[in-house]
């Protein structure tokens, strides 16, 4: 089998990189990495902006003409940045918080967001695009609206935001290869990175209906196998918030 190799493209200033790559997807390799200085409409879930200052943070999305189900490439993805973050400051508590974040303490440090490239009815790929909050202070993580995080605000350090960009194609590179090989070991990677089962969460369900569970297990499908006052249940999408009392504890 063929592994693919990471293709960098560096852009300056794009409205978003995922954008960017969808309206090129035929043209670029399987396994190119969209990388710009800024953004000037980046995007998370559910429509929401995502705050891209120039040359401050990761920007990213990652070509993956091989994978067809975009949980698949969120799951490549969140382990790629986690390996990342880990090698800049391996005694922070990162973990991922389903479906698509990585976080740090109750603060939020990165986001995932994976769409399909499609013809017809056919899916030709899946593009993940990647934010991570590296050199962003405190006064610009408060202007966010939620609690977040970055590699600055966690150590006092200034970073090499491109630098860090490259460390992040090689775990891409790394994690794309394995999923290729070994799915169901890399699933298993990444379920056990969740800091969700075995916790009472709340869930904000498609309707906006607010949903108090137990996390049992997440299927292979990525759905959440919960209990709801004892119901057993599932769910594919949402928003989850696990108590800050019973996360792993970095100081503020």
């Amino acid at each position: 089998m063929h592994f693919p190799e990471i293709h960098i493209l560096e852009l300056e200033t794009v409205d978003s990189t995922n954008l960017y790559a969808k309206d090129n997807f035929d043209v670029l390799d399987d396994c190119t990495l969209v990388s710009a200085e800024a953004q000037t409409a980046g995007k998370g879930r559910l429509g929401r902006q995502w705050f891209s200052p120039p040359g401050t943070n990761i920007y990213v999305s990652l070509v993956m003409k091989r994978i067809s189900n975009p949980f698949y490439a969120t799951i490549v993805s969140s382990l790629a940045v986690l390996e990342m973050l880990e090698r800049e400051l391996p005694r922070a508590p990162f973990y991922i918080k389903w479906p698509n974040d990585v976080y740090v303490d109750h603060r939020k440090i990165s986001g995932i967001l994976c769409e399909c490239s499609t013809r017809g009815s056919s899916i030709e790929g899946v593009i993940a695009g990647i934010g991570v909050n590296i050199n962003l202070d405190k006064k610009e993580l408060d202007s966010i609206g939620q609690p977040a995080a970055s590699l600055k605000f966690l150590s006092g350090v200034h970073y090499d935001v491109k630098k860090l960009s490259r460390e992040l194609a090689d775990s891409l590179e790394k994690y794309y290869a394995v999923y290729l090989r070994y799915p169901e070991v890399l699933f298993d990677e990444w379920k056990g990175r969740n800091y969700i089962i075995g916790r009472n969460i709340s869930l904000s369900d498609p309707t906006g209906n607010i949903r108090n569970l137990f996390i049992r297990d997440i299927a292979e499908t990525g759905e959440l196998i919960a209990e709801e006052n004892g119901v057993p249940c599932r769910f594919h999408c949402g928003d989850v918030t696990i108590l800050k009392e019973s996360l792993p504890g970095t100081p503020d």
